[in-house]
């Protein structure tokens, strides 16, 4: 009866009941008994009524009284119960456009694993006679429809085996986190899923998850995925997250780690060629189960073949190099590179990728100013002098005197016009004295690059670069400070690096991997002397540093670079870079000068040197991925500029309405360096800009964006994500058929219970006013029968 009173639940067990009123007891029995006396007072003196009618009316007027009596009171029951509190299991399932890929399983394991999942009867061990057409039964099954196979299996589904102990939620991955609709549709809900999300957001999943059920006791997380995450938070500091909150992950890979595929990964070739020269177009590509096996390679130019070749794949990663020489004017070409698909590979949705390229046909040209001939003169001067890209002059401060009359690419000397130095796209200072130029001259090369967007690149000596120019104007151009200079000599041991900065940077690369640059820096030593530099100045870029912290600034500025007015300085600490000739000849050393060239001169030549520059992290985009936008400000002096945020415009190339707006942030430790993403919309060519008061002091940069199925170019499941999440976390990695174990992994000794005070006032209950008018009432009725008889 109290629990109905109550709505206990059925699970609940009462541990107290107590009763309070809010008067005092005392004067109540007082009265009470005052009444009861009055009543036997009253009905004795009515002794021509029978004593059985007395009983009765007096009871009533009794009872009646004492009824009023406890409303008075404001009697209130009190009632304390406890239940066992069930812990909630989140299930998420990822469905983004990777889990449709179908895997091709060759080996026994793979086979019978998913058709135990799939609940396809077959027996245990590896018979080969039965192993084929087993196989034949699971082919074509997508990684969901593995995920809801699991989820559904009679001996694996939480919600049949844990859906008693556990309260369940699930949860649906993409691009967003999506709950099931209902309560009691689980079964519905999982079967009608697809892979159709664009991205699987995994980190950011767990931790929206988990943040939704804040203050419940959780058994854990399950996540059924590949793990092939592209956007959103790292599943990895996601993971480190629950660990925090004590909160166990269980991963269930669904896929394989290396399935049968090719996959063409990227095309490495810049972004600008000019016309007739050969561009080395490199392609990286990697293949799994296809060992041994010869595939055709086919490039091809705006969709036009240019050349094809076999390849025996090896398995893991290999690179093939090409040669395109642009025979247009000028314009913009795409390159691509693709392989054939191949009978049994999970997709070919990754067999090609492509690469746009912008060609002009103009030539760069360089003044090379130089004291002695040192080595790296000897050997930059012939690399110079090959490249048909340039247009080079030398000046020789020191030396031979008659070269200029004997050599066409040498001049007597330095330009004595203004107008003159104007035309030069870039100046290289070798070990050069100051005292050499006039104050004129040393006005016109800044001039050169703060007004006229030209490049200025210092090549370190110990005669007189950079200690001669402390206190020129060059001295603020360069990226370096160049205070107090002296010249300390390095042991052996130390090498130049390349910073992050330089690995995204192309003046540094000098291999096909981030592995290879490395191994190639580190061969050049010894590096002699440098000059004592106290570090690179704020808003510069370094590009190489040192292995040893020698000169204990930190990051020594071996190689630097920063923005000057409309153009570009570069500072080259070492005049010992010609050690890359090491056993390959010119190739690495030609191939870091010439990168360097371009770098600084190219952007004069396509007229992107503004007082704004605009950048994009890539040229091209897939539809769904995140753009990176920069933009360096600067002031009409030339200095940083310094704001909460810096706005540009993105909009699609002949396409109506209004541009997007996006606002950039600053960059920590960049002064003017102003970042921001924004998602890549539908397939075409897109352009950004600064808004209308920037526009003219600032560039316009385009990028394309395709329909790259980016969920669908990486097939791997990546298991070491799925082991470090549960590593972490104290959860387990479990194989889908193992799901039915879940519940002795999250069973804990730990009974969870929680108290549940309630309280009822018994003054206001309905039986109470009904007893109250019933006794009354019979009372009356019996006086009043009384009386009329």
């Amino acid at each position: 009866m109290l629990k109905r009173l109550f709505n206990i639940e059925l699970d609940e067990s009462v541990s107290d009941v107590q009763l309070d009123v809010q008067h005092s007891w005392i004067i109540t029995l007082v009265v009470l008994v005052a009444l009861i006396a009055f009543a036997v007072y009253l009905y004795r003196s009515e002794s021509w009524l029978s004593r059985a009618r007395r009983m009765v009316m007096g009871s009533c007027y009794i009872l009646a009284g004492a009824l009023l009596l406890l409303l008075l009171l404001e009697p209130v029951l009190k009632m304390q119960s406890s239940r066992d509190l069930k812990r909630t299991l989140l299930v998420l399932m990822d469905t983004s456009q990777s889990m449709e890929i179908s895997d091709e399983r060759r080996d026994s394991n793979d086979i019978l694993e998913a058709a135990k999942v799939l609940n396809i009867p077959h027996t245990q061990g590896n018979q080969s006679s039965g192993l084929g057409a087993l196989k034949k039964k699971v082919e074509g099954t997508t990684r969901l429809d593995l995920a809801k196979a699991a989820l559904s299996h009679p001996e694996m589904s939480p919600h049949d085996l844990l859906g008693e102990e556990y309260i369940l939620r699930y949860y649906s991955i993409g691009d967003r986190l999506e709950p099931i609709s209902g309560e009691g549709e689980s079964a519905e809900w999982i079967s009608s899923r697809t892979a159709e999300a664009g991205s699987s957001r995994i980190g950011s999943a767990l931790d929206e998850a988990v943040a939704r059920h804040a203050g419940q006791p959780l058994a854990g997380v399950v996540v059924l995925s590949d793990f092939a995450w592209l956007e959103g938070r790292d599943p990895v500091q996601a993971a480190r997250n629950l660990k925090n909150q004590s909160v166990p992950v269980y991963t269930v890979p669904i896929g394989l780690p290396s399935p049968p595929d090719i996959e063409v990964q990227r095309v490495i070739a810049p972004e600008v060629a000019f016309t007739g020269d050969k561009v080395p177009v490199r392609v990286q590509f990697e293949s799994s189960g296809f060992e041994d096996k010869i595939v055709e390679l086919v490039f091809k130019v705006d969709g036009e073949t240019i050349g094809s070749r076999e390849v025996t794949l090896g398995g893991g990663t290999q690179f093939e190099k090409f040669e395109y020489v642009p025979d247009r004017e000028t314009g913009s070409v795409e390159v691509s590179v693709s392989i054939e698909s191949a009978l049994g590979e999970t997709t070919d949705a990754n067999n090609s990728v492509s690469h746009k390229m912008r060609v002009i046909n103009e030539k760069i040209d360089v003044l090379y100013v130089e004291g002695m001939p040192r080595w790296e003169f000897r050997y930059l001067r012939w690399v110079l002098m090959r490249d048909p890209r340039l247009n080079v002059r030398f000046l020789m401060t020191q030396g031979d005197k008659h070269l200029a009359e004997t050599s066409p690419r040498h001049i007597g000397g330095f330009p004595t016009k203004a107008e003159d130095l104007l035309n030069i796209d870039l100046v290289i200072l070798g070990d050069v004295n100051a005292k050499y130029f006039t104050s004129d001259q040393i006005t016109w090369m800044e001039n050169l690059v703060k007004k006229s967007g030209g490049s200025l690149l210092m090549l370190a000596g110990r005669v007189g670069s950079p200690s001669s120019y402390t206190e020129t104007k060059i001295a603020d151009m360069l990226p370096v400070k160049v205070d107090n200079i002296g010249w300390r000599g390095l042991p052996s041991s130390v090498y130049p690096v390349v910073t992050a900065a330089g690995l995204e940077s192309s003046v540094v690369s000098l291999g096909d991997t981030m592995e290879s640059t490395n191994r190639i820096w580190s061969r050049v030593r010894p590096l002699g002397f440098l000059p004592e530099l106290s570090g690179a100045k704020p808003g510069a870029t370094t590009l190489l540093s040192l292995s040893d912290d020698v000169f204990n600034i930190g990051n020594y500025p071996l190689v630097a670079w920063q923005r000057y007015g409309n153009g570009k300085t570069m500072f080259v600490g070492s005049a010992d870079l010609w050690r890359l000739r090491r056993e390959v000849g010119d190739l690495h050393h030609a191939r870091f000068w010439g990168q360097s060239i371009q770098f600084l001169a190219l952007s004069r030549l396509l007229g992107q040197n503004k007082q704004i520059t605009l950048e994009t992290g890539r040229n091209q985009y897939g539809s769904g991925e995140y753009v990176e936008v920069y933009a360096n400000v600067l002031t009409e002096s030339f200095e940083p500029v310094e704001q909460p945020s810096y706005g540009v415009l993105m909009e699609k190339v002949g396409a109506d309405g209004l541009p997007t707006e996006l606002e950039l942030i600053p960059v920590l430790g960049s002064p003017g360096l102003y970042s921001g993403t924004i998602l890549a919309g539908d397939e075409g060519e897109y352009k950004v800009s600064a808004r209308s008061a920037d526009t003219s002091i600032a560039n316009t940069i385009q990028f394309d964006v395709r329909n790259i199925p980016l969920e669908k170019r990486d097939t791997e499941t990546r298991i070491e994500v799925a082991d470090q999440i549960a590593s972490i976390t104290g959860g387990k990695r479990l194989a889908a058929s193992e799901l039915g174990d879940l519940g002795k992994l999250i069973q804990s000794d730990e009974t969870l219970t929680t108290t549940i005070q309630r309280q009822k006032d018994l003054w206001d209950i309905p039986v109470i006013f009904i007893l109250l008018v019933i006794l009354t009432g019979v009372e009356w009725f019996m006086r009043r029968r009384e009386n009329l008889v």
